[in-house]
């Protein structure tokens, strides 16, 4: 299995038991392939200092930063282990 850089994150937003959501921001600009992140109902690893730990993607949102470059925004279902997510963990992609 490979795994690839996506991001740093830079928000975390919990509502409760319904979902998780992560953002921020990485390289990737408009014009880049953003095939990468058709990753809807697929897993990504999120790095943490206590361990590293999969999540499955509800959803995926892509907006512009002032920068030029995308910030994205994951939606995640819930699991118990999203409390040890942090800002400044690593995420990847998984594939």
């Amino acid at each position: 299995m490979a795994v690839k850089f996506l991001m740093e994150i830079g928000f975390i937003f919990k509502n409760d038991t319904k979902y998780k959501r992560i953002a921020g921001g990485t390289n990737l600009s408009y014009t880049d392939d953003l095939s990468c992140l058709n990753i809807v109902n697929k897993n990504i690893k999120i790095k943490t200092k206590n361990g590293d730990f999969i999540f499955e993607v509800k959803s995926v949102d892509i907006f512009s930063s002032i920068s030029g470059f995308l910030n994205i925004g994951l939606t995640l279902y819930d699991s118990i282990e999203f409390d040890f997510v942090n800002i400044r963990d690593k995420v990847y992609i998984m594939s």
